[in-house]
C-alpha cells in the first residue's frame, strides 16, 4: 500500500511538472507577409474569394469548401493537391469586402494549436498592399514550432506572389 501511495504521489508530481514546462514554453506566435498589387482592392478581393479557382492558380490553399461568411465552418485543403493535403475546419471570423478575410482554426481542440489566417487589402493610390499573416497560439505553440513557422512563411510568400500574378494578368 505504501508503495502505491509514492507511485501515485510521483505521477502526479510528473504530470504537474509536465504541465508547468508546457505552461512556461508557451508563447504566441506570428508570421507576416505582403506584397504589392498593382491593381485596386477589387479586383485584388475577386480573385481572393474566388475559391473555386484555387486550384488552378494557389500553392498554398489547394482547396475551400463553403461559403465565405461569418460564422461558417469552412473546409480547407493546404498543399499542392489532394495527395499532399492537410484539412483543416476553421470557422470565418471577419468578411469585409476588399478589405479583410480571416478565419479561425484548431489542431485537436481549441486552446492547444489554433491558427487564426487573415488576408488584409490596404488601398494605396491605384494599388493594393495585400498582408497574409497567420498568428498561432496554444499550449502547443511555444518553441516546438519553428519548422511549421518557416513553412508557413514560405507557403504564405508564394501564394502572395500567385495571387499578384493572376490579379496583374486579369484585363481591365
Amino acid at each position: 500500500m505504501r508503495y502505491l501511495k509514492f507511485t501515485a504521489v510521483s505521477l502526479a508530481f510528473l504530470l504537474v511538472a509536465a504541465l508547468a514546462i508546457v505552461v512556461l514554453a508557451h508563447r504566441n506566435r506570428e508570421v507576416t507577409t505582403s506584397i504589392w498589387i498593382d491593381r485596386p482592392p477589387a479586383d485584388v478581393w475577386r480573385v481572393l474569394v474566388d475559391t473555386n479557382a484555387y486550384p488552378a492558380w494557389n500553392p498554398m490553399i489547394f482547396r475551400i469548401k463553403g461559403d465565405l461568411h461569418v460564422g461558417n465552418v469552412i473546409e480547407i485543403d493546404l498543399g499542392s493537391s489532394r495527395l499532399n493535403a492537410a484539412v483543416f475546419h476553421p470557422t470565418v471570423q471577419v468578411v469585409q469586402p476588399n478589405h479583410e478575410l480571416r478565419w479561425l482554426g484548431h489542431v485537436g481542440m481549441p486552446g492547444i494549436f489554433d491558427g487564426e489566417h487573415r488576408f488584409q487589402l490596404v488601398a494605396s493610390g491605384t494599388g493594393t498592399r495585400f498582408v497574409q499573416s497567420e498568428r498561432f497560439s496554444g499550449l502547443l505553440v511555444g518553441h516546438l514550432t519553428g519548422s511549421i513557422l518557416d513553412d508557413t512563411l514560405n507557403q504564405m510568400n508564394a501564394m502572395n506572389l500567385a495571387l499578384k500574378r493572376r490579379v496583374e494578368a486579369m484585363p481591365q
